[in-house]
């Protein structure tokens, strides 16, 4: 069976691209740690196993990087990656907000 979701991540250094035909989006989780913004995660719904995935940089400059699907760890639900992004969430100062 194929697994079928994939987490992205998003941090004030890079920018992974969520906005690609062979992946649909289906959360955002924001990170705080002592009430600033740290990462965005993505949860995306992986339609194809051949796309690749982007990563550019913000506060980094690098050439954008196109990185297979196939190195990124798959997931068979979305629980299965909220039980891993909720693993942050101790209190106040290391919280995650679910946004969508």
């Amino acid at each position: 069976m194929m697994s079928e979701f994939v987490l992205m991540t998003t941090t004030e250094r890079y920018r992974t691209v969520t906005e690609n035909p062979n992946l649909e989006k289906v959360a955002d989780y924001e990170y705080y740690f002592f009430g600033k913004k740290k990462t965005t995660f993505s949860i995306c719904k992986i339609k194809s196993n051949d796309t690749r995935i982007v990563i550019q940089g913000v506060s980094e400059v690098f050439p954008d990087n196109s990185i297979p699907l196939k190195v990124f760890p798959k997931f068979d639900s979305i629980e299965d990656i909220e039980k891993e992004i909720y693993e942050l969430d101790h209190d106040d100062e290391s919280k995650i907000v679910k946004v969508q």
